[in-house]
């Protein structure tokens, strides 16, 4: 145990300590002497600054404050300003202040006599001359004034002011006397400091060489001495044995440790030699320690490898690598017979590929007998390489077999000069008998896991979708037709998803989600054996129905789970209703006509009825056999379209003729007036003219009939991106938005009062899309309840337009396009063709059949002409419009042009100043021509237009 040096009277730390505590008082003592005395230096010469600079301060304000004096009495006396007068005592009652402040300092005898005559004149100025000269000033009297002026006050200000300067003069060589002091002083201290810095280093210097001389230099001999006991020499440390000190402490018994280690030297080194033994021989079993470690690694990786690897190539090659780890083979080869795995070493691709596969069978059989056999064979000469003697390489063949004896793998590895022994053999088949059964587990699971895809790819392929949930319900499968039905991110596969998670999902998403739940958990809870059903919907864009029904499964009697089974039901539903919808329309639309013919059948039968009463019966019969022809047509149309044997008879046809055929059709109709609007220049397409007719009257039907109050209904042609466009308007009761996405489903109908008292089957709808899908067009509808409907439908055009062509008039300005020509004829193949030669020409076109309706629209719509037929109708005729244009002044400047079978009746003419007569048949030409004079600049838009009638 170490054990501290006794205190020692001559010890290094005393007298260490003693001579800096000395250092250190005389040079504290030293610094405060000095401190004090350039403290008290710097005072004394700050104390006769501050006192120069206040007298000089006093002085400045003593001159500042006369002269303020004298020019506040100078002001009152030029000015007689009584503000002046209240300045200058206030600067009298100021210098006086200042007198006081002057005489409190140091001042010299000069000085005292000055401030004499200043207290003097003060009070004489204040007491005898001001008042004197005030009164002077009241009385006007300046000569008394300039002689009171002259009178020597001015000597004494002029003395002053003379002083002040000499005095400032003064102050500044004071000043810069006490500055040059100071600074002499100053580097008088700075030379003490220096000596008194130069006088302590002396004394650190001092020391320094003390310590240097009785600690280090007895530190460098000790460390002498112990460099040359190392080597075997010895040294004589006397002088420090001889010290009273710890270093003579420390000498001996350094001297005594040397005594000690001399004497314990041959002891030492003969430990030391079987230390060294000792120590190579732990060396060596560390080596073979590592060795078995880094064995024992190895076979523990190979061990996981059997155990848990699941892929052949992994596991091929984990086995190689470690046999080559122990055997140390130079090349080898380890290849399964089935597939292409395999892994080599020292072997090139060719000769791998070449050896795999290709086994001898003699081989082959002995591996199946023996599992392990090795051939020894000489290398040739030519082989040796650099060897200088003849040696043998050792061929070994190992196999895996399964558990019917067939040779599932072989192991092929060569050793030169390096023959193996009967231990290596044996358990290198021990090993493959491990590998074996790894090979047969690999196997089981690649059929088990063939086995599961097979069973995901039929469930994920069934239409239904299947949810197999555990007994805590949680769901454990699901396929991917319930991922689309119930819209799931992901198909969950390889996951559990809880029963809160699944359960809230279909809550979200379906429309009856308290019963829907119940009937979940229930089934999950309960065991039965039979199974449950339940029906639910999704809401979405187009609604979803789904029955879903559960059954337990069963293990071993025991319920592991439930498995619910989603199906699709929404097309049998739809059918469903459809059915409860055909029923209902065909016994309401069939049982009214049929009630109608029956009465009226059983009235003709049974009375006596009057010819004209007969009639009007027989006609309301057959308007109801037609009728019941009509619905029984339509459910044979849509049964054929359904079936898909419904016959299309394609030809060219031309859209605006057959629009006008419809208009005709309906000319009749006392509440409507049916009326086409044509802006479309190219008309022509392939189409089934039956069918389009077909479509025609069911929306133009429908049109009407939706508009119980009356009003227009309006056709228009157009040409939409390379397509013509037809639309039907009515003015009748519209549609609601949430229902107009259902109307071109079958005996889908509106569900509301106004509608079910206008009745219909709705087929109509429905028979018009398929017809339009089949001519390659599309069908849509736009409406607003209570403002109308309009119903769209395109068709490709028979022959494609030439982009960007058009006809211009010839001699029209480039600023005049869409220029107006009504058009009032009631032969309308006539109104066709005039329309078309005008449509050419650039003109746009708006025809009429109605006089009536012709002149509100002239009245509204800027024109540059109107074509008249005279022969129109009974109430109104051609002359009847022109006069009614004539005698109005916003149509009176309209030029006329008649178009008439009639002779010109040239007295009209002049009389309403006709443009031009033209009377039947003329060229088409002739009246574009005529039209084309009436214009002052040209028209460039080639569209004809049967507009929108506007109502205000």
């Amino acid at each position: 145990m170490f054990k501290p040096f006794p205190l020692l009277e001559k010890s290094i730390r005393n007298q260490f300590l003693k001579t800096l505590m000395t250092l250190i008082v005389v040079f504290l003592i030293t610094m405060l002497t000095f401190f004090i005395y350039v403290k008290s230096s710097n005072q004394s010469l700050q104390k006769e600054r501050d006192s120069v600079r206040e007298k000089a301060v006093l002085v400045d304000e003593l001159e500042e404050s006369i002269n303020e004096i004298f020019f506040r009495a100078r002001g009152y006396y030029a000015f007689q300003n009584d503000q002046e007068l209240n300045l200058l005592n206030e600067n009298l009652e100021e210098f006086e202040i200042l007198l006081g402040k002057y005489s409190e300092l140091r001042l010299t005898k000069e000085e005292r006599e000055l401030y004499n005559e200043l207290v003097d004149f003060h009070k004489n100025y204040k007491t005898i001359i001001l008042p004197k000269a005030i009164s002077f000033v009241k009385a006007n009297d300046y000569a008394s004034l300039r002689k009171l002026s002259n009178s020597g006050t001015n000597d004494l200000v002029n003395k002053f002011v003379s002083y002040t300067k000499a005095y400032k003069k003064k102050t500044d060589v004071d000043l810069n006397q006490i500055f040059t002091k100071t600074i002499e002083q100053a580097q008088q201290f700075t030379l003490i400091a220096l000596i008194l810095s130069g006088l302590i280093l002396f004394l650190v210097t001092v020391i320094m060489w003390r310590v240097l001389y009785n600690l280090i230099r007895p530190i460098e001999q000790l460390t002498t001495a112990t460099n040359a006991i190392a080597t075997g020499r010895i040294i004589d440390l006397g002088g420090l044995v001889q010290r009273e000190d710890e270093l003579g402490i420390l000498t001996n018994s350094f001297q005594n440790m040397t005594k000690s280690i001399q004497e314990k030297e041959e002891v030492l080194t003969t430990q030391n030699e079987e230390l060294i033994a000792q120590q190579d021989e732990l060396q060596e079993n560390q080596s073979q320690l590592q060795h078995s470690l880094n064995q024992l690694q190895k076979y523990n990786q190979l061990n996981h490898a059997l155990t848990f690897t699941l892929n052949k190539q992994k596991l091929v090659e984990n086995i190689h690598e470690y046999l080559n780890y122990i055997h140390k083979f130079d090349t080898s080869i380890l290849y399964l017979l089935e597939g292409n795995v395999y892994v080599s070493k020292g072997l090139t691709n060719k000769s791998t590929e070449h050896l795999v596969g290709n086994l001898d069978e003699n081989k082959r059989v002995r591996l199946e007998e023996e599992q392990s056999f090795v051939i020894t064979r000489e290398v040739v000469p030519e082989a040796q390489g650099i060897a200088q003697e003849s040696y043998y390489c050792y061929d070994l063949y190992s196999s895996v077999l399964n558990s019917e004896g067939q040779l599932v793998a072989v192991m092929m590895a060569t050793r030169e000069g390096y023959p193996y022994s009967n231990q290596e053999i044996e358990d290198l088949n021990g090993l493959m008998n491990r590998i074996s059964i790894a090979f047969e587990r690999i196997l089981m699971y690649e059929e088990v896991e063939r086995s599961r895809q097979l069973n995901q790819n039929i469930i994920d392929n069934v239409n239904e979708g299947i949810q197999l949930v555990s007994i805590s319900g949680d769901i454990i499968l699901i396929n991917k037709a319930l991922c689309r039905i119930i819209r799931c991110q992901n198909r969950l596969e390889g996951k559990t998803t809880s029963q809160q998670t699944w359960l809230e999902h279909f809550q979200t998403l379906s429309d009856q989600p308290e019963e829907l739940t119940s009937f979940f958990k229930k089934a999950i809870i309960e065991n039965f054996k039979d199974t449950r059903k339940i029906r639910y919907s999704i809401s979405q864009d187009t609604p979803v129905f789904i029955e879903v029904y559960a059954t337990s499964v069963y293990e071993d009697m025991e319920k592991v789970g439930t498995i619910f089974v989603h199906r699709d039901i929404t097309r049998e539903y739809e059918v469903d209703q459809m059915k409860s919808e055909l029923v209902s329309t065909v016994s309401h639309e069939l049982r009214t006509p049929l009630s109608s013919v029956l009465g009226f059948t059983e009235l003709l039968l049974t009375k006596n009825l009057k010819p004209e009463r007969q009639k009007k019966y027989i006609e309301t019969i057959h308007k109801e056999a037609i009728r019941l022809t009509n619905l029984i047509n339509d459910f044979l149309d849509i049964q054929r379209m359904e079936s898909g044997k419904q016959q299309y008879n394609m030809q060219s046809l031309a859209i605006d003729e057959l629009a006008i055929e419809i208009v005709n059709r309906f000319r009749h109709e006392k509440n409507h007036h049916v009326h086409l609007v044509d802006k479309a220049r190219h008309i022509n397409v392939k189409a089934d003219q039956e069918r389009l007719v077909q479509v025609f009257i069911n929306l133009v039907g429908n049109a009407i009939k939706f508009s119980p109050n009356g009003g227009d209904v309006m056709i228009s042609l157009e040409n939409v991106n390379e397509m013509l466009q037809v639309s039907i308007k009515d003015e009748g009761i519209g549609i609601p938005k949430n229902d107009i996405s259902n109307l071109f489903q079958k005996f889908k109908r509106i569900d509301n009062s106004s509608r079910r008292k206008i009745g219909g089957t709705g087929l109509g709808l429905s028979i018009s899309r398929e017809i339009i899908l089949k001519h390659g067009g599309e069908i849509w509808i736009e409406s607003e309840e209570g403002q109308g409907t309009t119903v769209y439908f395109n068709l490709p055009l028979g022959n494609k337009p030439l982009s960007g062509q058009t006809i211009k008039v010839d001699d029209l300005d480039d600023g005049q396009i869409g220029l107006n020509v009504m058009i009032v004829e009631d032969d309308l193949s006539l109104a066709l063709l005039l329309s078309e030669e005008l449509k050419s020409k650039g003109f746009t076109v708006i025809h009429h059949n109605d006089p009536k309706r012709a002149f509100e629209d002239a009245l509204r719509v800027p024109l540059v002409g109107v074509v008249i037929d005279l022969m129109l109708g009974d109430e109104m005729n051609g002359w009847d419009l022109v006069q009614q244009l004539k005698e109005t002044s916003q149509t009176s400047r309209i030029p006329i042009v008649i178009s008439s079978a009639l002779d010109e009746a040239k007295e009209e003419v002049e009389k309403f100043k006709i443009e031009k007569y033209f009377t039947k048949p003329y060229p088409p030409e002739e009246l574009s021509k005529i039209l084309v004079t009436f214009l002052l600049s040209k028209s460039s838009n080639g569209n004809v237009i049967f507009p929108e009638e506007k109502r205000e």
